[in-house]
């Protein structure tokens, strides 16, 4: 069934195709053939994470074992990111997985060492809302890059949590208990997976699904985001 959601994301597709393309922060026009959708001066105002190093599981406080975040949460960043999960600027991806990648690369972070990529999943009442799911469009497109198996329903939210934009740090991690299930304990057992989001806040969510992913048997999990709010 074609939900609202969904016919919004294709309109939207449809006019980027028709009409020139605009830096998506300060609307200056861009050569057709401009591949990062934000002219040099805005993407040169995004913080990028001048260090590999992200938050890490120390004392057992977090599930998953590292995690890593391209830039950092500024008010740049902070349009960007609503706009891609929002705004259906599903075009975004092609900005933010080029950036993740130059990140990856940068840093040589062992992204080759990873057996399964998964993106955050949405509970599927909101992804029928939205139309699709902004953290699958990053994983989608580091798994083809770097040749990692992706795997969209690895992960299933089973509880409709409240946006975690609107709570505090403790509520967010009281509205993520029990947030998450593996649809089958078989596809990750023994195995390294990475888990994608876009934004990277207490750790509430990626520690829930890490969390998940590690009772069914997975052995590590590492965690790439584009975003950290600092």
């Amino acid at each position: 069934m074609v939900t609202y959601g969904m016919l919004q994301a294709f309109l939207r597709g449809a006019c980027e195709l028709i009409f020139p393309d605009n830096c998506l922060l300060c609307r200056q026009f861009l050569n057709s053939r401009h591949q990062r959708q934000l002219c040099a001066h805005c993407l040169g105002s995004l913080e990028f994470n001048p260090t590999p190093l992200g938050r890490q599981s120390t004392n057992g406080s977090f599930a998953f074992d590292h995690a890593w975040s391209v830039c950092l949460y500024n008010e740049p960043a902070q349009k960007l990111l609503h706009a891609f999960k929002y705004n259906s600027k599903t075009s975004l991806s092609k900005t933010f997985v080029p950036l993740m990648i130059d990140f990856v690369d940068r840093f040589a972070l062992p992204l080759q060492k990873f057996d399964l990529i998964t993106p955050i999943p949405l509970h599927p009442v909101r992804r029928r809302e939205r139309g699709y799911n902004q953290s699958a469009l990053l994983s989608s497109g580091l798994s083809r890059h770097y040749g990692i198996l992706h795997s969209e329903d690895l992960l299933i939210r089973q509880k409709q949590t409240s946006t975690q934009t609107e709570l505090g740090a403790k509520q967010r991690w009281t509205n993520m208990e029990g947030a998450f299930r593996i649809k089958s304990s078989t596809d990750v057992e023994g195995k390294i997976v990475m888990l994608i989001d876009d934004l990277f806040t207490t750790g509430a969510t990626v520690h829930s699904a890490a969390q998940a992913l590690k009772t069914a048997g997975a052995a590590r999990v590492g965690v790439l985001t584009f975003s950290i709010t600092v």
